[in-house]
């Protein structure tokens, strides 16, 4: 393919899930369909983040199937964390005051951060990628979806007036603040903006890839596809799944508008089970394997007109 018109992949969230971005990255290398630009929201924003980097869907897949939670959960300052909140509710219930800190999340996230510092280059900002990237976030203080990029936007996409766009910070805090999980991870605080998940306002970016330029947009949406789900077994299942669901429709609506492709990988599972990453890779490449004449068609008619 040429490299007009300009391709454009959007990558959502959905934990461990996202991992079924690895397989469609492959499929699309073998089909000889390039990339050139890409978002990512939470887990999507992390294989976002590498491949704008320069990391090959090999080499993105080498680093899916040896992650482990150890290596991105901060479990000490869970266990601080989960004190703090006990002792606070104790306290409220008797009237007492509480002079302690007052975590807004079970986990920091600084494990996370350094994790995606070691793998993209350390402190590597936007505008320092391989290939242009947006990573979004949502400032929980007033719900504005909250954008990092690099470069020139476009006008033919028409800003929500509430959405903000912010360059030159480093690609792995971008990250963090993307899988923010509200409740799980704490908000990171950037200016007077805090920052959680963006997949609160918009889980799969395909809209940022229009404002950054593209005109093929491919997204990948591996969140809640409507079936019955067998994998609920604790809280954290339970807020995930409820998040799902709650912007299932939204992001339909969305991606009808700004995608011209959508691929949803059939993927039932904990979504926080990391020993299920090969499977998540497999159920990609097999979902993107299934789009590749929907891909080429539609590519072609835009490349006609």
């Amino acid at each position: 393919m040429s490299t007009r018109p300009l391709v454009g992949l959007a990558l959502g969230g959905g934990v461990v899930r996202g991992m079924a971005h690895v397989g469609v990255l492959k499929v699309l290398k073998r089909a000889g369909i390039p990339v050139h630009m890409v978002a990512g929201t939470s887990s999507g924003s992390i294989v976002a983040a590498l491949l704008a980097t320069g990391n090959s869907p090999e080499r993105i897949e080498e680093i899916a199937l040896s992650l482990r939670a150890r290596d991105v959960f901060d479990f000490g300052s869970t266990l601080v964390n989960l004190m703090l909140i006990g002792g606070k509710v104790i306290a409220d219930f008797f009237g007492l005051p509480f002079p302690f800190r007052r975590p807004l999340g079970l986990m920091k996230g600084n494990k996370l951060e350094a994790w995606v510092n070691r793998l993209v280059g350390r402190e590597r900002l936007f505008g320092e990628t391989i290939m242009p990237l947006g990573i979004t976030a949502v400032d929980v203080r007033n719900g504005r979806l909250v954008v990092f990029m690099e470069g020139k936007t476009t006008t033919r996409t028409v800003l929500p007036p509430d959405d903000a766009f912010i360059k030159g910070q480093p690609v792995a805090l971008a990250v963090r603040a993307s899988t923010a999980v509200p409740g799980i991870f704490e908000p990171v605080q950037l200016g007077d903006r805090l920052l959680v998940d963006g997949g609160v306002r918009d889980n799969v970016p395909a809209y940022v890839l229009r404002k950054m330029g593209a005109d093929f947009v491919i997204a990948v949406d591996v969140g809640y596809d409507g079936k019955l789900q067998h994998n609920i077994g604790n809280i954290i299942d339970v807020l995930i799944q409820s998040f799902d669901i709650v912007m299932s429709e939204t992001i339909n609506m969305k991606l009808e508008h700004y995608a011209d492709v959508v691929i949803r990988p059939a993927i039932n599972m904990d979504p926080w089970d990391f020993s299920r990453a090969g499977y998540c890779v497999g159920q990609g490449e097999l979902a993107a394997s299934k789009a590749l004449e929907e891909i080429k068609s539609k590519f072609a008619k835009v490349r006609s007109t």
